[in-house]
C-alpha cells in the first residue's frame, strides 16, 4: 500500500471514530457496557471472596476434625472427610458449568461418591437467569452492540447518499469497507480494554498468578478474535443490505440464532443422541457388580474366601490367626479395591457418553463461532467439563490412596494390639492434605484447538466475502445507480 492510500485510510478511520464519538446512541451503549462491567466486577469479587472463604473455612474445619480423632483407622475411613473444588479468579470470570456440576467430593470407605452440592441445586435464580459475569457480557452483550453498530455502517451511507458521492470521488469501495471495519473494531477494543486491564491486575495480585496469567492472555486473544469476527459479519450484512431496517433485523436474527437458539438446540441434540444413565441406575450397577462380580459370576463371599485362601497359601499357614498381620485390614482393602474396580468399570460407560457429547459440541462449534468462543473461554477459565472431570479424577485418586493407607495401617499394626486398635491425632495429622493441580495450559489448548481454528477459519471466510463484495457487488451496484 502506498503512503497516499495509507493516509487516506487513516483519515477514513478517524472520521468513523469521530462519528461514533458524536453518536449519542453509541455513547449511551458504551456507558451501559462500562456500568455492566463495574457491576460484573463487584459480583466477581464478591463471588470469589465468598467462595474462597467458604472453601478455606470448610477445609480447615474438616482437617481439624480429622486430626483430632481417636478411632480405629478403618472407622476413620467411614467417618471420612470432604474435598472442595478450589476456586480462582478465572472461575468467577466465566463460571461455565461449575454452578451445575457440584463442587464437593465426599471421601468414605466402601462408597465411591460422585461430585455433589452444586450451587444450582439450592439457587433457583441461578438456574433460570445465570450470573452476571464478564464472560456473559463479552460473549453476548458486546456482540449485540457490535452487530447493531456495524450492520448500519454502510447502509447509513447508502441512505444518506454519501456512499455514491464517495465512490464518485474515486474512493474505492474496498477502502471504505475496511475503514468501517477497523473503526468499529478499534471502538470496541477501546471499550473493553479497561475491563481487560482490571482483570489482568486482579490476576497479578492473586496467589496463583503464574498459572492464571497465561490463561487469561489466551482468553483475551480469543475474545479479540471473536470481536473481529462479529465486526466482519456485521459489516458484511450492511454491505449486502438495501436499507438499515433490513440490516438491523438480519443482525438481530443472527445474534439470536447463534447466541441463543443454536447453542440450546445442539445441547439438546447432544443429550438425546448420547444419553447418560441415571445416577440411581449407575449406583445399582456398581452395587450389583460388587456383590455378584463384574461378570455376574463372582459373588462377594466366594471372592473373599478365595482371597483368604491365597493369603494362607502364600504365608504357609493354616489359619488367619497365624498370619503375621491383621487379616481384617487386608480383606477390607481387597474389597475396597474390587468396589473401586466395579465403579471404574461402569463409570467408563458414563464417561464415554460425556466424551461423545463433548465431541459433538466441539464439531457443532465449527458452524457457530459463539459456541467455539464459549467453549474455549470456559476451558481457559477452568470451568468446563474437562476441568470438572480432571478434579474428580484427582479427588478419586486421593480418596483411594487415603483409604488404602488407613486399611494398611490396621493390617500392619493391629495384630499385636489386644482389643480394638485405636490411633490418635499424632497419626491422623501426618496424613497429607489434598492438593488439586490445574492441567497444563498446553494440554487445554490442544483439547480446544478445533474451536480456535474455527474462529480463524470464520474470520478468513468473512474477509474473502468482504473482499468479493467490495470489488464486485458494492461498486457495480452503485455504478449502475
Amino acid at each position: 500500500m502506498d503512503k497516499k492510500g495509507f493516509a487516506s485510510r487513516q483519515m477514513l478511520i478517524k472520521k468513523e471514530l469521530l462519528l461514533n464519538y458524536r453518536n449519542k446512541t453509541v455513547l449511551i451503549s458504551a456507558i451501559t457496557i462500562w456500568l455492566l462491567f463495574i457491576a460484573a466486577t463487584v459480583c466477581t469479587i464478591l463471588n470469589y471472596q465468598t467462595s474462597h472463604k467458604q472453601r478455606l473455612a470448610a477445609n480447615a474445619l474438616f482437617r481439624q476434625q480429622w486430626e483430632h480423632q481417636q478411632r480405629n483407622p478403618h472407622d476413620a475411613g467411614h467417618f471420612g472427610t470432604y474435598l472442595f473444588k478450589p476456586v480462582n479468579l478465572l472461575n468467577v470470570f466465566d463460571t461455565g458449568i461449575n454452578d451445575y456440576t457440584g463442587n464437593t467430593y465426599q471421601i468414605e470407605a466402601h462408597i465411591q461418591h460422585e461430585m455433589s452440592d452444586s450451587e444450582a441445586e439450592n439457587n433457583d435464580a441461578a438456574m433460570r437467569f445465570g450470573k452476571l459475569t464478564f464472560a456473559l457480557i463479552l460473549q453476548l452483550l458486546i456482540p449485540l452492540f457490535l452487530l447493531f453498530n456495524t450492520s448500519t455502517s454502510i447502509t447509513s451511507e447508502k441512505e444518506s447518499g454519501t456512499l455514491k458521492m464517495l465512490l464518485a470521488q474515486g474512493l474505492s469501495s474496498r477502502k471504505l469497507i475496511w475503514a468501517k471495519i477497523w473503526a468499529n473494531y478499534l471502538l470496541i477494543v477501546t471499550i473493553v480494554l479497561p475491563a481487560f486491564i482490571l482483570i489482568t491486575i486482579a490476576v497479578l495480585c492473586s496467589t496463583d498468578s503464574a498459572l492464571l496469567l497465561p490463561r487469561f492472555g489466551w482468553i483475551m486473544i480469543t475474545f479479540l478474535l471473536y470481536f473481529l469476527l462479529v465486526t466482519l459479519a456485521g459489516t458484511l450484512i450492511s454491505a449486502i443490505s438495501s436499507h438499515s431496517g433490513k440490516a438491523l433485523l438480519t443482525a438481530l436474527c443472527l445474534w439470536i440464532f447463534t447466541g441463543i437458539i443454536f447453542p440450546k438446540a445442539i445441547t439438546g441434540v447432544a443429550n438425546r443422541s448420547y444419553p447418560l444413565m441415571s445416577r440411581a441406575t449407575f449406583s445399582d450397577l456398581v452395587e450389583q457388580g460388587y456383590r455378584k462380580g463384574i461378570d455376574g459370576n463372582d459373588p462377594y463371599a466366594v471372592r473373599g474366601e478365595r482371597y483368604i485362601n491365597s493369603l494362607l497359601k502364600k504365608y504357609h499357614v493354616d489359619s488367619t490367626s497365624a498370619l503375621p498381620f491383621n487379616v481384617d485390614g487386608l480383606t477390607l482393602q481387597y474389597n475396597e479395591d474390587y468396589r473401586t474396580m466395579a465403579f471404574n468399570h461402569y463409570f467408563k460407560s458414563v464417561e464415554k457418553s460425556f466424551d461423545q457429547q463433548q465431541q459433538f459440541l466441539s464439531i457443532a462449534g465449527i458452524f457457530d463461532p459463539f459456541v467455539s468462543t464459549k467453549r474455549l473461554a470456559m476451558a481457559l477459565a477452568g470451568s468446563d467439563f474437562y476441568h470438572h472431570e480432571h478434579f474428580f479424577k484427582q479427588a478419586q485418586t486421593y480418596r483411594n490412596q487415603l483409604i488404602r493407607q488407613l486399611n494398611m495401617q490396621l493390617a500392619m499394626h493391629g495384630k499385636a494390639v489386644k482389643g480394638e486398635y485405636i490411633v490418635g491425632p499424632k497419626y491422623f495429622s501426618q496424613l497429607k492434605d489434598f492438593e488439586y493441580r490445574l492441567p497444563a495450559l498446553k494440554q487445554v489448548l490442544n483439547l480446544r484447538i478445533t474451536a480456535f481454528l474455527s474462529l480463524l477459519g470464520w474470520i478468513l471466510i468473512l474477509v474473502l466475502f468482504l473482499q468479493f463484495i467490495a470489488s464486485r457487488y458494492l461498486a457495480l451496484h452503485y455504478a449502475a445507480v
